[in-house]
């Protein structure tokens, strides 16, 4: 039996993370109803600096969610964007599509904050889940959702095999 929710891991040191915002594509492309977050990293032209955005699945509305500090080149967590893209995961529990991405699951998360009150609603209301864990966040997400949900690596190749599987049982 495959089960309704899956942990995509990747590792610290991965720099290419496109295998996840491919698998969606492909599967909007297939008319498959997606929804949930993706996070883009953009440079400012500007000043250089690094943003990072969620970036709705459904609707392509950007949420600046990580801002440089002050006089840093660090990102600093806006906690009231977080709120925001809280609201983009609410809406997808209320339309239920067939899938919810979540990339990723975060310093937040794994304290027990963020998105996890959402996360988990998800996972109860039986709705079929991805979402990006980093390997060091492993054990953390395996104690948050009781050892249940499937591991897979970070590929397309696995993310559609466990599609394939989820969507024939």
């Amino acid at each position: 039996m495959t089960v309704a929710f899956a942990a995509v891991i990747y590792t610290p040191k991965q720099t290419d993370k496109s295998a996840l915002p491919e698998f969606v594509s492909s599967l909007k492309a297939e008319l498959i109803s997606v929804a949930g977050i993706l996070q883009e990293s953009r440079l400012d032209p500007g000043d250089g600096s690094r943003t990072i955005d969620s970036v709705d699945i459904s609707s392509g509305h950007r949420i600046p969610i990580k801002r440089p500090m002050a006089d840093e080149k660090e990102c600093g967590l806006d906690v009231a964007n977080l709120a925001e893209t809280s609201a983009v995961l609410r809406d997808a529990i209320r339309t239920r599509p067939d899938l919810v991405v979540i990339e990723k699951f975060g310093d937040q998360e794994q304290m027990g904050e963020g998105l996890l009150d959402e996360i988990m609603q998800i996972i109860t209301e039986g709705i079929p889940l991805l979402i990006a864990v980093p390997e060091p966040a492993l054990d953390i997400w395996r104690r948050q959702c009781g050892g249940l949900g499937a591991t897979l690596p970070y590929t397309q190749e696995a993310m559609r095999d466990w599609w394939h599987g989820l969507s024939k049982g």
